[in-house]
């Protein structure tokens, strides 16, 4: 019976990978085809950002595998064909840019009504923030880019559309919108309180955020993360991995102290 499941689990795994290989690969070939005509990696950048604005529809994350594992949010293939909201459309960004060779990362901003995902990446060694769901990135007042220590310093951003001649579309409805943000409540933005990652979507991601909070007092707020982790693919792994790892210490434990 241990053998079964032994090699149960290691088909799951290999299943995992090679599915995260596969896709890596589709997300990779969409993003030079995109990029191929870009004379720098800043131009690189913002192609991809124009084409994630109008190509990806406006929408739910799709789910990976089942509602169940909806915590793990959307592939980024997924969202590239289905549908997107903020986090999964910058997901496909953070991996878009990743498969080129630019290195971001996630980031949230808050309001009094809401949280809104977008993304900081190192372009030519300058940190630069690109909303790519509603085709803006943020200037600093003096000029050039702004960073995420900029803004949870107080900095307010001058924000910029980058997207001028195209709209982003809706799965469930036929209008669209240009870039920029509407003036409403939900986009007046506490730039102080800009975070990594979002720890409100779920219980599961809050009770982890207080935990991560108290461990690093405060620093996770800043903790960047890989792109990799933008896979739910490796996320399951991950966890599947860490629960076998934690049953056979528990089951080893209680072999050494059974009488």
């Amino acid at each position: 019976m241990t053998t079964i499941v032994a090699v149960s689990f290691g088909l799951v795994i290999a299943a995992l990978l090679l599915a995260y290989r596969s896709r890596k690969l589709s997300i990779a070939a969409f993003a030079r085809q995109v990029t191929r005509d870009a004379a720098s990696p800043r131009d690189a950048a913002f192609a991809l950002g124009r084409t994630i604005f109008s190509a990806v529809k406006r929408g739910r994350d799709p789910f990976f595998l089942t509602r169940l594992l909806a915590p793990l949010g959307a592939s980024p293939p997924d969202v590239l064909r289905k549908s997107g909201c903020c986090s999964g459309i910058h997901r496909l960004y953070i991996t878009c840019l990743d498969a080129i060779g630019v290195r971001a990362a996630q980031i949230s901003v808050y309001s009094a009504v809401s949280v809104h995902c977008l993304v900081q990446a190192v372009i030519e060694g300058e940190r630069v923030i690109i909303d790519a769901d509603y085709g803006v990135w943020y200037k600093h007042p003096r000029g050039g880019a702004i960073s995420l220590q900029d803004l949870r310093a107080g900095v307010v951003p001058i924000v910029e559309p980058f997207v001028l001649d195209q709209v982003a579309s809706y799965t469930d409805s036929p209008r669209t919108r240009s870039a920029g943000y509407p003036d409403t409540a939900y986009y007046r933005f506490d730039f102080s309180q800009t975070r990594t990652a979002n720890w409100t979507r779920s219980v599961f991601r809050r009770v982890i955020y207080a935990a991560l909070h108290r461990l690093t007092k405060g620093r996770v707020d800043c903790l960047l993360l890989p792109p990799i982790l933008e896979w739910p693919e490796i996320l399951l792994t991950l966890l599947l991995c860490s629960g076998a790892v934690l049953s056979v210490v528990v089951k080893a434990f209680y072999v050494g102290v059974r009488p």
